[in-house]
């Protein structure tokens, strides 16, 4: 099974080096490395060009958000797989591998991502979940889903264990092998999500076609969180997390999602103030975001 790395580019001068090093270090033979620069006004366009991995660039004359670079990578490859990983990531030795053979057991496995963490280890980002909802956000957000009896059906937002293999609703954007045939038959990334959510629909679009998903928690990608994001991170996801919930199950809906995820992160961000203030204040910020989103800020992306 032939393997596409496709990496999209936006002020990402500063990270994309390490993330083509850990491409090149970890790709199987015969694999090819595609980055899209999405207009940067940086020199990420550049860095790809003058790297040691020999990378295909194409410079976008528009940023066409994450999904849109994503399918421009895609509409130049011919490979049966294809690897999208942010530039702000580096795959951990074995990745490439781990993920290829999973796809390889089972030809109804659409999706197979790894366990995604931060540089320390830690499992700060979400890897994989369940589908964004009243009862998943319930399950992560008031931390009802890592209760053993109630976790079942109130299956949380992210991953309760992400310790574990599981076959997951969604995995992370981060790092995410596709299978081709997959990908064509439901015509790729959604271009009209710019940023956030991408991921997840992708995979309820693969669900619904009949293919499943695999969360593989023995392979690690290192994602330096939020490398390429600006300051305003929290207010644009939940914009993006509110759409989705509205398409999918109403405004109703959107806004009480958005209204436990600002209890939840509120009563955390109190928690916090003592003994871990950095994280007081960073969860103060997405509970805001919450908050402004439950009580009637335009849901939109942007």
């Amino acid at each position: 099974m032939r393997i596409d790395y496709i990496v999209v580019a936006y002020r990402s001068a500063p990270d994309l080096g390490a993330c083509l090093d850990s491409i090149k270090a970890d790709s199987p033979a015969g694999a090819g490395i595609i980055v899209v620069d999405n207009a940067s006004p940086d020199a990420s366009a550049d860095v790809a060009e003058s790297h040691a991995s020999a990378p295909r660039v194409l410079r976008s004359e528009r940023n066409l958000g994450f999904g849109g670079g994503c399918n421009l990578g895609a509409s130049v490859s011919e490979a049966d797989s294809i690897f999208f990983v942010n530039p702000d990531a580096r795959l951990v030795a074995g990745v490439s591998v781990a993920l290829t053979e999973a796809l390889a057991a089972n030809q109804r496995v659409a999706v197979a991502g790894p366990r995604v963490v931060d540089p320390t280890g830690e499992s700060r980002a979400a890897s994989a979940g369940a589908e964004p909802g009243i009862r998943s956000t319930i399950g992560h957000y008031l931390l009802v889903g890592r209760l053993p009896l109630l976790g079942v059906a109130f299956p949380p937002l992210h991953l309760a264990r992400p310790d574990r293999p599981a076959s997951p609703d969604w995995v992370s954007g981060a790092a995410m092998l596709v299978r081709r045939e997959a990908f064509d038959e439901v015509g790729g990334f959604d271009e009209r999500i710019f940023m956030y959510m991408e991921d997840v629909d992708l995979c309820r679009r693969l669900r619904s076609s009949g293919w499943t998903v695999r969360y593989l928690s023995d392979v690690r990608v290192e994602h330096r969180i939020g490398g390429s994001q600006s300051v305003d991170q929290p207010a644009r996801w939940f914009n993006s997390f509110a759409t989705y919930v509205r398409q999918r199950h109403g405004s109703l809906n959107a806004r009480a999602c958005a209204m436990i995820a600002g209890i939840g992160l509120g009563i955390r961000a109190v928690a916090y103030r003592t003994v871990r203030p950095t994280n007081s204040v960073r969860v103060g910020r997405a509970a805001r975001a919450a908050f402004r989103v439950a009580f009637g800020r335009a849901a939109r992306q942007t």
